[in-house]
């Protein structure tokens, strides 16, 4: 196809977009997933992207293209996330009025929301990322992945004891909260971590250990959950080497004659 084809190609494409909705645009079912919709929009730019067209100088198609570009784009960053594509499928099943339905820009904030509070977990800055995560939760609170992040947040800033477990009930709530997560997002394994977190802080290595197994299951490049793995492990096999290990003085001089034959067992 030589320029001037893709060009009355993109004019047609341009000419059909109409009041088709952002799956009519890219082309693809509501049922379909991130994948899915990204192949689609990249197929598009194939054919459409403005890159193609920077000698198109005419009025009526330069308005064409950057018509088409931004259309796709927008259709794109609607459906390109879960939550996104959730929220305009609602508003679509709705009574037509997507203000009324389902506030778009509301569901990009909480997004960028979330983002905030990932980086600032990361850097151990719970308080902050709680308001963050709260604000999120106003606009979300069906987010199984918000609730989770919120209650692990709230966790970690919770009090402890002079043994430095948290209360049972905070302890309880929190597990019940990231469990049901998981069952909602099943590949999530940052869950798995902040579940082995909780049960580590709580004194529950073997528990700790095998949620840290899980998210490595899920996700071979976890940086925490091997961290984690190999610091338990570490610890347990020095806790075995202690224990075969003679206690004190006694116990060498005792071991030593016994090695020497000059003392039974």
């Amino acid at each position: 196809m030589d320029t001037n084809e893709k060009l009355q190609a993109l004019k047609a494409f341009h000419a059909g977009m109409g009041d088709k909705n952002y799956f009519e645009l890219l082309g693809v079912d509501e049922s379909a997933d991130d994948a899915a919709i990204r192949t689609a929009y990249f197929n598009l730019l194939k054919l459409y992207g403005a890159d193609y067209f920077h000698h198109v100088v005419d009025s009526e198609g330069r308005n064409a293209v950057d018509e088409v570009n931004a259309q796709l784009r927008k259709a794109y960053d609607t459906l390109s996330k879960k939550a996104r594509r959730d929220a305009y499928i609602e508003s679509l099943h709705g009574n037509g009025d997507m203000a009324q339905n389902v506030d778009i820009a509301a569901v990009f904030e909480a997004e960028q929301a979330v983002s905030q509070a990932k980086a600032l977990m990361e850097r151990g800055e719970f308080n902050v990322a709680i308001q963050k995560l709260e604000k999120a939760h106003r606009i979300d609170p069906k987010s199984p992945e918000v609730s989770a992040r919120l209650q692990y947040s709230r966790f970690m800033v919770s009090e402890v004891d002079k043994s430095g477990k948290r209360n049972s009930f905070t302890v309880k709530e929190t597990l019940e909260c990231l469990e049901l997560a998981c069952e909602n997002m099943p590949k999530a394994d940052f869950l798995r971590v902040y579940l082995g977190d909780v049960e580590k802080l709580n004194g529950n290595t073997e528990n700790a250990l095998n949620w840290y197994r899980e998210a490595l299951k899920l996700n071979k490049e976890n940086y925490t959950a091997k961290r984690e793995i190999m610091l338990i492990e570490e610890r347990q096999k020095k806790a075995l080497e202690s224990e075969k290990a003679p206690a004190g003085f006694l116990d060498k001089i005792k071991s030593f004659l016994e090695s020497k034959g000059l003392l039974s067992k």
